[in-house]
């Protein structure tokens, strides 16, 4: 098993901490369907992924990334949602972070981890993998009853385990229903100027619920075990718990030592599959039996309950962990052995806290993992290694000396001692389980395996017999007398080794023990106070004992006067304590991690006392006030403001909170240091249903260099706007930047997502800055909507707008004039006798009547529009969500002044509404301004025709009101990560296209709902347009077919005995396109790989992976994509397979699988005329950059009634793999209205492919 690794900023996965000698890359959790055999459905190398997450919130996002190019990113939001979401881009890892979420993540309700797209995408979360959202809830107490059990699960998850520990449950939140869980839990109904900071039913924090990994004949006697046994004590009588992967019971170490053991992973026993499990269990208690004694464990008189919580591929769930944790300790278990762990914290995560919670309830002792990061450096330790009360184990090697690998403190956040204990952790030979490799394999009985995972076995096993000698010591004394009697390493920092290696001989012999660790925190750099602790020793024995006491620096001298004692010596008298004042003075000593060992000895040598003493010594910090002021002048409302503060010194340390009701914000940032500081600030309506405003400021490379004063006053935001040569309307709007450090090693980036009504601001910079770049983006159309009053009365309808959403209202079309009637408030009895029929509806809008049910009366009645205005001066807005269809009428909102004025003279006169619409925008713009230096002062912009690219685009589509959508990257200097929102485009249509030239950019469009994600998205090349230029584009171009894309890299290759095949399930003619995602819970989708005839396996995508023999072998690839969608009418079925040779290449080397391109004269409908001669071109081509070898047969047939009969057609050959086929189709009466397709085709070595298209096109 590959040695266990820290995650960066995700921090969910829990891995066993086992080092193996050139291990690589960690296991991840298993997909929710796997694929079978050795069919892998992604290989490293194998060039761009494509992955879709969706949120708790509801939101969708999609990654596109790898294969040598910048990654993309699409946020879709939820229904219901405005599309108001934060992207921030930190190191490798990118945040997606909707607006009604961020006060939660700031209030800590609420894992931010749970928003970081790509660690959920590493972790084995995104949706081809993970149909739900595994989640860890804790209530709070109030909401618990007497027998601690939880609430029922939120609607929209299923709950999957009580953890009474925490006072919480595991639940899975189904991503089909994420928005109905997110309604659940968001409390959305906050006092007024105060951010979101609670979550309702009763939940007071919910977690992301990550996956777990699996992280002897010297080390026995190197930590006294023998002499311990020579004693009597073997751990004889203590029952131990082993929570690991399992054990296999039949190995002759483990004979009799299983007393229960019980599975907290689905669907596996208790049988170990993994091998990591057995090989801890044997360290704790083996026998030895397989090698006459010689490998036998520290305390083989111990009994065993074994808890399995990660599985066979070494892993697990968090929650499953917790609920082992809670059955181990409340089974009987004195000692609790956790050889995982996961990237940590400050002790805060639901394991260490439920670590704390039952060791205070049963008294058992938690001995765990500290982790396997410590080339990685100081404050590496794992989660639940860094709970309180565990006693958490680092790893020597058989010199005592620390391993390299051994993770280290202090804590973070407050700087504690940890580990508190190190024990031998190289190269441990123990029991290998039947069938498993992990570790290295020694014999058929014994494997040796090197990490901390193989340390803390030899910690829980001198726990057991500490516990054999002393049955009624809770975990504390169990804990305090390991630690104090333990062998500490002259030159180790405390940090690393705690008070040193577990000397079991001496624990067992030696009656007096003290305090372990004592830990001093982190010290304040301007502190002048002297802190002072006590040192406790205890005496169980019949005789005082006097100590003489030694403190000493350990690692490295400790300056004078840091640290001293209150005396020489100290006498312990019998069966009582004594205490002994250590005081840190920490005034004048440099910033730095310092640590000391105390040591008290007794005259005879034979009691020896060891305490761990550690402390930090904080940087010199300067008090730094982040001041907002609001556009009304007053200070900005904490609810609607955000302050960032980013260390540019390649930390990574990222931070975002509210300020303060008075608009500030105070901080004490490390002197010296570069920052980043943003704020932003909005202006939105009571509901939170829009953001009419929105203002940004930045200011970058601050070296904090004494205390200031930093104030983004929104007042000074000038407004960006942009006008096109024809006239449009905002669609949505995008303010974003990317910042480097002044030395370019580090690099941050930021883009916020904005509606269309919101107005934008940005503070001018005060001085250029060449590492910080702004950037403005917009999608534009024609506007949709205008409307005025006929007549002479003049009333200005310019704040009437549609109801938005992904579908949203019905759109006028033209021209249309509709009489106006007032229904007052829209309630059943208004509209008693009430004649609206083919007429406006003018409703007041009422906070007893929900606008969804004002504007159904108004439908009901028969009214052709409806326009629902404020009850309120300005002006509203909301959604129509969970709905897949829009308005059947016409549905408007307008503000309450304009409303209120159209009433007004309603009552005296009648009033006709001249609306004038645009159902689908004929153009568009999509366009970028990126100015240089800091966001400027004047940010009006005036696009011309001649700066800009246009494109012709044709979106087909076989059914008539397709829902569609397109979105277009953009990459400007500097970003490494480009950011996309679907905006809804009915299909079929046409349109001219406007876009922004001289920057890296590409474009996707989506073939059905948006709101769904459901349909076929495709994506083009990644390009650079010119100004003046002009191309044609056609998009879902029949025939839509699976195939390996025509300008992907490496699209089939092979690497060394590794294939790795990238093909698109359903992809269109353009000739640069590609499938950028299959929608994997709607397309049915198979693909089976053989060798010489045997089946290898099969994957659920069409982008996989599979072991290939050395020698020259036959391959056979078959690929199903099948597709039932009332919006997918054509290529229903496609069915391909591939032939072709392989042998073990000397370099990597393109696979000769074939693909068929088509070549037919279809509308925009995909629709061929019936009656008639038609032409079928068809291309058939090896990947991209293979050549050769030539083409050599192709067949054709066509079906008109779904494949039942065939009918062959003549093939000319046209140039090098161009064929033409010359078919007649029948009257449409006598088809179904469908051409189906079958091509076969050969090339010169024997390669083939065969295809079977379904309704490849219409007839009409």
């Amino acid at each position: 098993m590959p040695r266990w690794r820290r995650r960066s900023l995700l921090g969910v996965t829990v891995a066993a901490a086992l080092v193996v000698p050139g291990g690589g890359a960690a296991a991840h959790g298993q997909p929710s369907e796997p694929p079978t055999g050795g069919v892998v459905t992604k290989a490293p190398g194998s060039g761009q992924t494509t992955s879709r997450v969706t949120l708790i919130t509801g939101d969708v996002v999609t990654v596109t990334s790898g294969g040598n190019q910048p990654t993309q990113v699409t946020v879709n939001g939820r229904t219901g949602s405005n599309g108001n979401v934060t992207i921030t881009t930190e190191g490798r890892d990118t945040y997606v972070l909707p607006r009604e979420a961020q006060s939660l993540v700031i209030s800590g309700k609420l894992d931010r981890r749970l928003f970081n797209v790509t660690g959920l995408i590493e972790q084995g979360y995104d949706d081809a993998r993970s149909g739900s959202i595994p989640l860890i809830v804790r209530y709070r107490a109030a909401a618990v009853d007497a027998r601690r059990a939880a609430p029922a699960a939120p609607s929209g998850a299923q709950a999957l385990r009580s953890l009474t520990s925490i006072n919480g449950a595991a639940m899975a939140a189904d991503k089909k229903q994420a928005e109905v869980f997110w309604e659940a839990i968001d409390d959305d109904s906050p006092q007024a100027g105060t951010a979101r900071t609670q979550l309702a039913g009763g939940i007071e924090r919910v977690w992301l619920d990550g996956r777990a990994e699996a992280l002897l004949d010297v080390s026995v006697p190197q930590i006294g075990a023998p002499d311990a046994w020579a004693a009597g004590y073997d751990g004889t009588g203590v029952k131990v718990a082993v929570l690991d992967t399992g054990v296999d019971t039949s190995h002759p170490d483990l004979a009799g030592k299983i007393v229960d053991s019980r599975s907290f992973v689905p669907n596996e026993e208790v049988k170990d599959g993994h091998g990591h499990g057995t090989h801890v269990a044997a360290t704790i208690a083996g026998t030895g039996a397989a090698s006459g004694g010689r490998h036998k464990g520290v305390a083989p008189g111990a009994q065993l309950i074994v808890g399995k919580v990660l599985g066979d591929g070494g892993s697990g769930a968090q929650s499953g962990i917790i609920e082992g944790m809670e059955w181990a300790a409340r089974s009987g278990a004195k000692i609790v052995s956790m050889s995982l762990g996961g990237p940590g914290g400050d002790g805060t995560d639901p394991m260490s806290l439920a670590v704390n919670e039952l060791t205070a309830e049963t008294g058992a002792l938690f001995t765990i993992a500290a982790g396997n990061d410590g080339r990685q450096g100081a404050s590496t330790l794992g989660s639940p290694g860094t709970a309180d009360a565990a006693l958490t184990v680092g790893a020597v090697d058989d010199a005592d000396d620390i391993a390299d690998f051994s993770s280290r403190g202090p804590r973070v956040g407050d700087g504690v001692v940890k580990p508190e204990i190190t024990a031998p952790g190289v190269g441990i030979v123990a029991a290998r389980a039947t069938g498993t490799a992990m570790g290295t394999v020694v014999d058929e009985h014994y494997t040796s395996a090197s990490g901390t995972s193989m340390a803390t076995p030899h910690v829980a096993g001198a726990a057991a017999i500490l516990a054999q000698r002393y049955p009624d010591w809770p975990a504390d004394r169990l804990k305090g007398h390991l630690v104090s009697t333990a062998k500490a390493h002259a030159s180790t920092p405390a940090f690393s080794q705690g008070a040193g290696r577990v000397d079991v001989s001496r624990a067992t012999r030696q009656a007096v023990s003290g305090t372990g660790v004592v830990s001093f925190g982190i010290a304040q750099w301007d502190a002048t106070t002297p802190v002072v602790k006590q040192v406790t020793y205890t005496n169980p024995g019949d005789q005082p004992v006097t100590l003489a006491l030694t403190l000493r620096g350990t690692g490295t001298e400790l300056p004078a006067g840091l640290l001293s004692l209150g005396a020489d010596s100290v006498t312990v008298p019998a069966k009582g304590t004594a205490t002994v004042p250590v005081t840190m003075s920490a005034a004048d000593v440099p910033t730095g991690t310092y640590s000391g060992h105390l040591s008290g000895v007794s005259a005879d040598g034979a009691t020896v006392v060891s305490t761990a003493i550690g402390l930090v010594k904080d940087v010199k910090r300067f008090k730094v006030t982040v001041k907002v002021v609001g556009r009304d002048g007053a200070p900005a409302d904490p609810a609607s403001t955000l302050v960032r503060y980013v260390s540019m010194d390649g930390r990574g340390e990222s931070n975002f909170t509210n300020p303060s009701p008075d608009g500030t914000l105070s901080l004490t940032l490390p002197a010296d240091t570069e920052y980043l500081f943003q704020a932003d600030t909005v202006t939105r309506s009571p509901e939170y249903d829009r953001v009419w405003e929105y203002t940004m400021g930045t200011l970058p490379n601050v070296v904090i260099t004494g205390d200031r004063t930093i104030t983004f006053d929104a007042r000074k935001g000038a407004p960006v706007t942009v006008r096109t040569p024809k006239p449009s309307q905002t669609v949505h709007a995008r303010v974003g930047f990317t910042a480097h450090s002044t030395d370019q090693k580090y690099y941050w980036a930021l883009e916020q997502w904005l509606g269309g009504e919101t107005a934008v601001y940005t503070i001018p910079t005060a001085q250029p800055n060449d590492n910080f770049r702004p950037y403005f983006g917009w999608k534009l159309t024609a506007p949709d909507l205008a409307a005025r009053v006929v007549g002479r009365n003049k009333v200005s309808l310019d704040e009437l707008a549609y109801f938005g959403g992904h579908v949203g209202s019905l759109r006028f079309d033209g021209t249309k004039r509709l009489p106006v009637v007032s229904a007052g408030t829209g309630t059943a009895q208004e509209y008693a006798g009430l004649d609206v029929r083919g007429k406006t509806a003018l409703v007041r809008r009422s906070a007893n009547v929900p606008f969804r049910d004002q504007l159904a009366r108004a439908i009901e009645a028969g009214a052709a529009a409806v326009i629902i205005f404020n009850n309120a001066p300005g002006r509203w807005g909301a959604d129509l969500w969970g709905d897949t269809t829009p308005s059947a009428v016409p549905a408007m909102t307008l503000s309450g002044k304009q409303g209120e004025k159209l009433l007004d003279v309603l009552r005296r006169d009648r009033v006709t509404i001249e609306f004038t619409g645009v159902a689908v925008s004929p153009y568009s713009y999509d366009l970028v301004k990126s100015p240089q230096g800091g966001w400027p002062a004047n940010p009006r912009y005036q696009v011309r025709n001649n700066e800009l690219a246009t494109l012709r685009t044709v979106y087909r589509a076989s059914a008539a009101g397709t829902e569609g959508g397109d979105l277009r990257f953009f990459w400007v200097p500097g970003q490494n990560t480009a950011f996309g929102q679907y905006t809804r485009l009915p299909m079929p249509a046409t349109r001219t296209e406007y876009v922004t030239t001289g920057l890296r950019t590409t474009q996707r469009v989506l073939i059905g709902p948006t709101w769904q994600l459901g349909g076929s998205e495709l994506g083009e090349s990644i390009g650079v347009l010119r100004p003046g230029q002009r191309l044609s584009r056609t998009w879902n171009k029949a025939v839509s077919r699976t195939a390996l894309p025509p300008a992907l890299d490496e699209a089939a290759f092979r690497d060394g005995d590794l294939v790795v095949v990238q093909a698109a399930g359903l992809l269109d003619t353009g000739t640069d396109h590609t499938q950028t995602y299959v929608a994997i819970q709607r397309d049915k989708v198979l693909a089976t790989v053989y060798r010489n005839g045997e089946r290898l396996g099969t994957s659920k995508l069409p982008t996989f992976a599979f072991p290939a023999a050395p020698e020259r072998a036959q391959y056979r690839v078959t690929l199903d994509v099948e597709r039932a969608d009332p919006w997918w009418t054509t290529s229903t079925k496609v069915n391909t397979a591939w032939t072709f040779h392989s042998q073990r290449p000397d370099a990597r080397q393109l696979v000769p699988m074939l693909s068929v391109d088509y070549d037919i004269d279809v509308d925009i409908n995909n629709r061929a005329k019936a009656d008639r001669r038609f032409e079928i071109g068809l291309n058939v081509r090896h990947p991209k950059g293979l050549s050769g070898p030539a083409i050599r047969d192709t067949k054709l047939w066509v079906s008109y009634d779904d494949g039942t009969t065939w009918q062959l057609a003549d093939v000319d050959r046209k140039r090098a793999g161009q064929f033409e086929a010359i078919v007649r189709h029948p009257k449409l009466a006598t088809t179904n209205g469908f051409v189906s397709l079958r091509v076969q085709a050969t090339d010169a070595d024997g390669n083939t492919v065969e295809q079977t298209v379904t309704r490849a096109y219409q007839l009409r």
